[in-house]
């Protein structure tokens, strides 16, 4: 078994004596992450297992799949971790998120090191006059029983360097491009957490692609307030039932109102859509990929899909055969153009945002049939192009 040594009792912390935090999740989470990306089904938190911060800890580990458990010092760890288990030391103040070092640590038991010029002028701890630390090290039950000869109160991980040097633990070298990235970086205080907050928003931040309308507006209109909404915590889902709120209205006003208002609506809800998902994939990151959590905001582009629907069957005059086979053949025309994997210009007539806008318009001069009809056309002669280019 794989096991996670987090130590809350030595992160660094901010002048009211919170624990710093970057993008809504303090260091202990972030390294939290990154210690489940690294397989660890066990997570033992160095310091009070009785504070809101191991409270919040062992909400997440648990979530996470793995056990968690609080130990006051580092003798306390001689108990937790057996012989022939692994486990994984972080420094505390340590970013851990660049994926070269995660699979450098997934290959057994290392002392992960850097060029001591670089890695001392990033604030990690000095080995000898070639060598840093690199804040992170993957050793055995055996070096573990070894803290049994010093002091209970030391800092476990960096005590736990030099037994694994002495043990001769292989060192593997981290890239000193994960330092210039701010993807492997150390932090000490609230100025660095906060210019290390700019850079990590920049890194998993999707770019605004202009032909992607409502992603680009989305990404505008929460770029300034990104901090703030991933701090808030239940930000995601709070934009995910704005944007299904959005959705249902432009139904019932499409239904029971005139037809340019619910499709503007539903253009409205495109956005809200990308913003709630853009929100939620920031909340994840950067492993959500090696998560098997569900997306809570996963059924939103059904629903923008369903209202888009539903909205031009509402706008479309006739039997309700005739009123419903236009939007559906539009549906699979958008589906299948997607999977078709086209250049990145195809995102526009893909836009949910765009087609909505395009039939309000048509809605308002009373041509929201032909307006569907001749968008699933265009669709479907767009698909067939990219699936004639593909084979010649």
């Amino acid at each position: 078994m794989r096991a996670a040594l987090i130590s809350m009792a030595g992160q660094p912390r901010g002048p009211a004596g919170a624990p710093l935090a970057l993008a809504g999740k303090t260091l202990s989470r972030r390294q939290l992450d990154f210690a489940l990306a690294a397989g660890c089904e066990s997570v033992i938190a160095l310091g009070d297992g009785a504070s809101a911060e191991a409270f919040a800890l062992r909400h997440a580990a648990e979530a996470g799949g793995a056990r968690f458990q609080a130990v006051r010092d580092s003798h306390a760890l001689l108990g937790a971790v057996r012989a022939d288990d692994e486990l994984l030391a972080l420094a505390p103040g340590l970013l851990p998120e660049a994926p070269a070092v995660l699979e450098a640590l997934g290959k057994g038991r290392v002392v992960l090191v850097l060029p001591a010029g670089a890695g001392v002028a990033a604030g990690f701890e000095r080995i000898d006059l070639d060598r840093a630390w690199a804040g992170a090290l993957v050793v055995g039950g055996a070096q573990v029983e070894r803290l049994a000869e010093l002091p209970p109160d030391i800092e476990p991980a960096s005590a736990l360097v030099r037994i694994a040097l002495q043990a001769h633990v292989k060192e593997r070298r981290a890239p000193e491009d994960a330092l210039a990235d701010g993807s492997w970086a150390m932090l000490a205080d609230e100025p660095a957490a906060a210019a290390a907050e700019q850079a990590w928003l920049l890194r998993h931040l999707p770019p605004a692609r202009p032909w992607a309308v409502s992603k680009a507006l989305a990404a505008l209109a929460t770029w300034p307030f990104a901090a703030r909404l991933l701090a808030a915590g239940r930000s995601a889902v709070t934009l995910a039932t704005a944007a299904a709120a959005v959705l249902a209205g432009a139904v019932v006003a499409a239904g029971y109102g005139p037809a340019p208002l619910g499709f503007a609506l539903v253009a409205l809800g495109a956005v809200l859509v990308q913003a709630a998902l853009g929100v939620e994939r920031l909340l994840r990151a950067p492993f959500a990929g090696l998560t098997r959590r569900m997306s809570q905001a996963a059924a939103l582009p059904w629903l923008l899909d369903a209202a888009l629907v539903a909205c031009a069957f509402l706008a479309i005059d006739g039997e309700w055969l005739q009123r419903l086979f236009p939007p559906l053949v539009l549906l699979g025309a958008l589906h299948a153009l997607a999977r078709a994997n086209g250049p990145d210009w195809t995102a526009l007539p893909l836009d949910r945002g765009v087609l909505a806008a395009f039939f309000a318009v048509a809605a308002g001069f009373g041509l929201a049939g032909p307006a569907t009809m001749l968008a699933a056309l265009a669709l479907i002669a767009l698909n067939v192009a990219q699936t004639r280019a593909l084979r010649g």
